[in-house]
């Protein structure tokens, strides 16, 4: 999928470019500036945002990677907890017991 965002990047700009020179070149008397700066202006910036939509989805199947196999690691490490036993303590032995007061 990058490669197909990188490649219509790639197509974009070229196309920019060549629209630029055929609508600011024609073969009306004088250059039309405008019209060329627009196209070229027009498919570098499309351009560029297709080939930063491919960087960011090639750094989101990275990170998809990273955590892919992080989780596979620690599923292979987990073991059950240890068992705390009985954790019902008995308070029998402090019935009856009063704090001191501070005098």
């Amino acid at each position: 999928m990058t490669r197909l965002l990188n490649g219509i990047g790639c197509v974009l700009i070229l196309g920019g470019i060549v629209m630029g020179f055929i609508f600011g070149f024609k073969d009306d008397p004088g250059i039309h500036w405008l019209k060329a700066f627009s196209w070229w202006f027009g498919g570098t910036v499309s351009g560029v945002l297709f080939f930063a939509f491919s960087l960011m989805l090639e750094y989101l199947e990275q990170n998809n990677e990273f955590l892919r196999e992080l989780l596979d690691r620690t599923q292979e490490q987990a073991q059950p907890p240890p068992s705390l036993g009985n954790s019902k303590a008995s308070l029998k032995s402090l019935r009856g017991y009063k704090m001191k007061s501070r005098d």
